[in-house]
């Protein structure tokens, strides 16, 4: 039984398309699950960032807060990328701060500090 040279080599030609295309679809799932692993470690460096800033910020408006006996209402520094609201009781001498920050669209943990002026 004589076999044609034509349909050795379509054998031949078949199993390398498909061992490549075996190994394209490898290299697309491995990037593929590269670039996720990668985005979520760099938004959750990103979140880490952002919660530092908003508590530099807090502490920021706080020691602000302290200098100025007329500092009320919103604040936005731009520093941090922080928003920061600041309310005052005259009466009691006691001042609410509250913090927020935004890195690389990535929003930080509410912060909040309460503290009194002598």
């Amino acid at each position: 039984m004589m076999h044609n040279s034509n349909s050795k080599g379509f054998i031949a030609v078949t199993a390398v398309v498909v061992i490549v295309s075996g190994i394209l679809v490898y290299s697309v799932a491995s990037m593929a699950s590269v670039f996720a692993y990668s985005d979520v470690v760099l938004r959750r460096e990103w979140r880490i960032q952002a919660n530092f800033n908003a508590q530099a910020c807090l502490e920021t408006v706080a020691l602000m807060s302290a200098r100025d006996y007329f500092l009320e209402g919103d604040i936005k520094l731009e520093e941090f990328g922080c928003f920061a609201h600041v309310e005052r009781d005259h009466a009691s001498n006691t001042v609410d701060v509250r913090a927020q920050s935004i890195f690389s669209g990535i929003s930080s943990s509410d912060f909040e500090q309460n503290f009194s002026i002598p």
